[in-house]
């Protein structure tokens, strides 16, 4: 039962959770090392968020029996050449879902990049700027609130795939 995929599912997911759940209350704290800690959790519900993704689709192809066991990128997988090469239900929902930049998936996805994009250079200060650069968080980062939507919606796809999978 270890070596299932599933279960890898399963982990990421669980995993997610808990990492939003120390999101939430880092969030909510007003110490010190409060934005460190929030920055670190909210990286942390991303790496097990697209880990339970990039699961989720290893786990469709297991069934079907596609050769896509080997891929480590979500975004390699949710093309739709590939969906076209693999006709599923379940991989053509979720790229539609990745295509679609209001959805969950899309949010993820761009979240995910976020983290390997390169940190913007600050222009060079002003005589009259202060020295003392801020550390305010985007607005357009992923915030707890599109998390918990993400991860919601993610556990009931994979509810009902596994449901569609089942051989009776």
């Amino acid at each position: 039962m270890a070596n299932e995929i599933y279960t890898r599912t399963n982990q990421a997911l669980s995993f997610a959770r808990l990492a939003l759940t120390s999101w939430e209350a880092a969030a909510g704290a007003a110490d010190l090392g409060a934005v460190t800690q929030t920055r670190y959790h909210r990286e942390h519900v991303l790496f097990h968020g697209y880990r339970a993704v990039l699961a989720l689709i290893h786990e469709v192809a297991e069934r079907y029996r596609w050769p896509l066991l080997d891929a480590r990128s979500v975004e390699q997988l949710l093309c739709d050449e590939l969906a076209e090469r693999f006709p599923g239900p379940e991989l053509g929902e979720l790229t539609q879902l990745a295509m679609d930049d209001g959805s969950w998936l899309a949010g993820l996805l761009r979240a995910w990049e976020q983290l390997f994009a390169p940190m913007a250079v600050p222009s060079r200060p002003a005589a009259t700027d202060e020295l003392i650069a801020t550390t305010a968080v985007l607005s357009t980062e992923w915030n707890i609130d599109e998390a918990q939507a993400a991860l919601s919606a993610l556990a009931a796809q994979v509810e009902r795939f596994r449901e569609g999978m089942q051989e009776w």
